[in-house]
């Protein structure tokens, strides 16, 4: 979660939280939207954004939950919103439908949008009502095509990883290969995003947006690796039995003793007469 989220219930069954940095985008879109639009259109507009991009975290979650996948949160915040899963999809097909929902749904607001854009000025309606539903069919499409780029953590590159995982069978290789897409996509919008800045021009967010999907890639690069060394491995086999414990009568120089004996153990478990866990002495109390 990030800090500063604010919880406003359940969605989708899943816990709907909205970060402060979702209602600074959204003052920012109003003043953007107040030099073209009268204020009260300008708030509508703001509103039809937000939706959307809560729709598109929802359609997410809803497909996932068709394959068995839960979503624990959906989070709105100032680079859009993110649908946070219980557990990786179970195979290539779930990842590339769970993926896939998001842009599918923007563009599925993208059109409904410009339709009733365009039926509004067919039928002569206030250029404000016009205007907004096509700014949104904008938006929902510029929005579903983002997303589609091919690398991850973009929707793109989680359908590159479904694509790449059923055609060699091997998930973190296909998730090492999606993340190193994610990697120069977010360099690349990032150094466009810096070059419209020394020329003076809006590119803040961009440079943003690139460096969080450039460090996002980075981390999930660092994961496939990780799965790829670990595949196989159970957690028994993981599991180290050397573990540091004493009776409950064992004084406490002894007992500190027995931690340092085993690498400076953090805790160390006591145990009754009979064999039984009794509790766990951390090493802030050993030092208390």
């Amino acid at each position: 979660m990030l800090p500063g989220s604010l919880s406003l219930g359940r969605l989708a069954g899943a816990e709907l939280k909205v970060h402060w940095s979702a209602g600074l985008v959204a003052l920012l879109v109003v003043a953007g939207l107040n030099g073209q639009l009268p204020i009260g259109a300008a708030f509508l507009g703001t509103a039809a954004f937000m939706a959307s991009i809560l729709f598109h975290e929802v359609a997410h979650a809803v497909v996932a939950r068709r394959f068995g996948v839960g979503t624990s949160s959906i989070v709105l915040w100032g680079l859009g919103g993110v649908a946070r899963l219980d557990a990786e999809p179970p195979t290539p097909r779930a990842e590339g439908w769970i993926a896939a929902a998001g842009p599918l749904a923007s563009l599925g607001i993208g059109a409904m949008s410009f339709g009733v854009s365009f039926g509004a000025y067919r039928l002569g309606l206030p250029d404000a009502v016009v205007t907004v539903f096509g700014w949104t069919a904008f938006v929902n499409g510029a929005v579903a095509i983002f997303n589609l780029l091919p690398g991850a953590p973009l929707d793109g590159g989680r359908i590159l990883r479904a694509v790449r995982w059923s055609r060699h069978g091997d998930r973190y290789r296909a998730m090492g290969e999606a993340a190193r897409g994610g990697q120069i996509i977010g360099w690349a919008l990032g150094g466009v995003g810096l070059a419209l800045l020394l020329d003076g021009r809006p590119g803040l967010w961009l440079v943003l947006t690139g460096f969080f999907i450039a460090a996002n890639a980075k981390g999930e690069l660092a994961m496939a690796a990780l799965g790829r060394r670990l595949a196989g491995v159970t957690v028994g086999e993981l599991t180290w039995y050397g573990v540091a414990e004493t009776g409950t009568d064992m004084d406490t120089d002894s007992m500190i003793w027995q931690r340092q004996r085993l690498g400076g153990a953090g805790a160390v478990a006591v145990r009754g007469d009979g064999g039984e866990l009794a509790g766990l002495v951390l090493e802030d109390q050993l030092w208390a």
